[in-house]
């Protein structure tokens, strides 16, 4: 299974633009969520895949940096499913669907391939779902900013496939305290977590303190991973 990082604060390939905000592509076909500048993001894509051959987009809450480049997408797309949580836009859902976009609101965990699950929406402090790819040995767990916090989405991820879990995106943790991190970590590592790639609004001190409890490997626009 090969997992590609769109769009990050930071770039893995010197070429690839970079901005504030997050997105990440599956098997060349799944996208989740669209990053913040819709030039960026659209360049970093037409590098990974045809944005035509995008058949799914999941978007993890309804924030500029994570849906900065949906309607360009679907300008290129329009046969493209979007799939969103109760806590999505009426307004900016009612847009898409005049572009042509077909909206899907899901509740719970939701299959949406043979082993790729879209994860229940965690309402506080802001509602925000997150996406997870079953794999034979571990749990491959994308999230966007993990508002409602990384390890709730850990947690439940672990109660529903019993494997590790490997986790990929935004954790929330730039402005955390050391204690509040190292707590964090702690229960991570007691929940499965075997692998770690932080990236757009984990902050630097989450990368360090998060390598002296599990392996932890940069990310970055442009970066592949094999699961």
């Amino acid at each position: 299974m090969k997992i590609q990082v769109i769009f990050d604060n930071y770039p893995d390939k010197k070429s690839w633009g970079w901005e504030w905000g997050f997105s990440a592509l599956v098997e060349g076909k799944i996208l989740f969520d669209t990053g913040s500048d819709p030039d960026i993001f659209i360049k970093n894509l037409t590098r990974a895949c045809n944005p035509k051959e995008i058949t799914k987009v999941i978007i993890s809450h309804f924030h500029w940096d994570h849906t900065g480049g949906l309607f360009s997408l679907v300008n290129r797309n329009k046969k493209i499913e979007v799939f969103v949580g109760e806590g999505f836009s009426r307004k900016f859902e009612e847009s898409l669907k005049r572009k042509g976009a077909k909206v899907l609101r899901v509740k719970g965990w939701k299959r949406i391939e043979t082993n790729i699950w879209i994860g229940p929406e965690l309402p506080k402090p802001i509602p925000e779902r997150f996406l997870v790819i079953e794999g034979n040995n571990a749990s491959f767990l994308i999230a966007g900013c993990s508002h409602p916090g990384i390890e709730n989405f850990a947690r439940l991820t672990r109660e529903k496939f019993q494997k590790p879990i490997w986790l990929l995106g935004g954790f929330h943790l730039f402005s955390a305290s050391v204690e509040k991190i190292k707590s964090i970590a702690e229960e991570l590592k007691k929940i499965g977590v075997v692998k770690a790639f932080p990236s757009h609004c984990s902050g630097e001190r989450a990368f360090e303190i998060f390598s002296n409890y599990f392996e932890v490997a940069r990310a970055g626009s442009g970066k592949i991973i094999e699961f």
